[in-house]
């Protein structure tokens, strides 16, 4: 478990939905869709029911979808080792979510800190709401792997979830208590273990445990307020241009009734439209993760020339479609 996870919390709600509006459509289990908005569209209402399985199917070409699957497990695997404490922190923290009666005893360690929190924070909510807004735009502006709409479109989401934040009741003792019971069913039916086991899922294991995290924290957020399906069921799609074999999309969605917009570039690939920032992400992951080819056995060369020099890197891939500045 990475240390800096419990940082991305806050920011989970805002890049998942990133991630959602620059996605396609079509009939689920199908890849492709047969026109920009109706690619959108089906991705998005794949991603909002958690059937992740069927939205890379369909967001993915059939080739590009088989090299996924197959490059899984390396992408699944741990990107450095796990030292024996955070191991015993992981395992403890499972065993506590899916142990008999974890839901009583979450919430007597936790009843506490909530009381304190009315007690001495609840005032102070908007100073501390201001500090996690301001570090979670920080975060943003540092991003390397975000294009410049996504940056955009996350500072946007920022601004609308910090001031719902101020607002929220976190030391309500009935809420604490839903939302308790709602991440241990959700641990449960992960059916998480170790880290080593999560670790060496293949394909169709990981999206079913991504589909049920997603749907938990879905539930989560309900207990407190914030409907991603209302969100999800916002968005409007709407093609600027279009010709060549790309077309550009503008998507417009609510959060917390503020309306957010962003964009997509789409590319018509065998009669069926594809995000190109996505199908260019997974051809980079896959070049990056593929065992470097056998290097050539020289050829004899004029005793004038110059030797080459040996493991020179191949020249990349030219990217899936022309970028447009976003």
């Amino acid at each position: 478990m990475p240390r800096t996870f419990p940082k991305t919390l806050a920011l989970l709600l805002v890049l998942a939905l990133v991630a959602a509006c620059n996605r396609q459509k079509e009939a689920p289990g199908t890849p492709g869709g047969g026109s920009p908005e109706d690619a959108t569209r089906e991705s998005l209402q794949l991603l909002r029911d958690g059937k992740f399985d069927l939205f890379w199917k369909h967001a993915l070409p059939p080739a590009d979808f088989a090299t996924l699957r197959a490059d899984w497990p390396r992408r699944n695997a741990a990107n450095e080792p796990m030292s024996d404490e955070d191991r015993a922190k992981f395992e403890n923290g499972v065993k506590r979510l899916t142990e008999p009666d974890a839901e009583k005893k979450l919430f007597a360690d936790l009843r506490p800190t909530l009381v304190r929190f009315d007690r001495d924070y609840k005032d102070q909510m908007p100073l501390i709401a201001g500090i996690g807004q301001s570090m979670a735009l920080t975060a943003i502006d540092q991003a390397k792997d975000l294009t410049l709409s996504q940056k955009r479109q996350l500072r946007e989401a920022v601004n609308i979830v910090g001031p719902w934040a101020q607002t929220v009741s976190w030391g309500d003792q009935a809420k604490a208590k839903q939302a308790i019971a709602t991440v241990v069913d959700t641990a449960r039916q992960a059916h998480l273990s170790t880290p080593d086991a999560l670790h060496a899922m293949n394909f169709e294991q990981s999206m079913a445990t991504w589909s049920t995290a997603w749907l938990g924290f879905k539930r989560l957020l309900d207990v407190y307020g914030l409907s991603i399906d209302k969100t999800f069921d916002s968005v409007s799609i709407d093609t600027l241009e279009r010709g060549g074999g790309s077309a550009h999309v503008k998507i417009t969605y609510t959060l917390l009734d503020k309306p957010i917009q962003t964009d997509a570039t789409m590319v018509l690939l065998d009669g069926r439209w594809y995000d190109s920032d996505l199908l260019q992400r997974v051809r980079d992951e896959h070049a990056r993760l593929a065992p470097p080819a056998p290097a050539p056995a020289p050829a004899p060369a004029p005793a004038t020339s110059v030797p080459a020099r040996p493991g020179t890197a191949a020249t990349p891939a030219p990217p899936v479609a022309d970028a447009r500045a976003r």
